[in-house]
């Protein structure tokens, strides 16, 4: 479970992105984390098997949006340090309290296989 929680983290941490339409490392941190929380949506809604398979392709299909707005920061020059520490003061405490929201909906990775592989296959996607 670590695994997989710390996987999402660095996920959000090293991507810093996530969204259409990015013109900056800022507005890529802010699509991945609206992302990121519409993830959590989706867990939050997992009772039983059939809502874990339902939940499965629409955290795939998250993940292939997750994947382009990647693609997109890559393509952005290089933020200067200064841009960076302002980003990152900005939005860490967004993401500490992001963390300790998603542990709980995480743990339905380990419960139900069909989510753990779908994540999987997001995580494989983002690399």
């Amino acid at each position: 479970m670590r695994r997989v929680l710390m996987a999402a983290v660095v996920g959000v941490l090293c991507v810093s992105c996530g969204g259409g339409g990015i013109s900056s490392y800022e507005d890529g941190m802010k699509a991945q984390a609206e992302i990121m929380e519409e993830m959590v949506d989706v867990l939050e809604g997992v009772k039983d098997q059939a809502s874990a398979e339902k939940a499965a392709s629409e955290i795939e299909a998250l993940g292939t949006r997750m994947a382009d707005v990647i693609a997109q920061v890559k393509k952005l020059p290089q933020p200067s340090m200064e841009e960076m520490q302002e980003i990152a003061k900005k939005y860490g405490e967004e993401g500490r309290e992001f963390q300790s929201n998603v542990a709980s909906q995480m743990m339905k990775l380990a419960e139900y296989p069909v989510l753990s592989e779908a994540w999987e296959n997001v995580m494989t996607n983002l690399q």
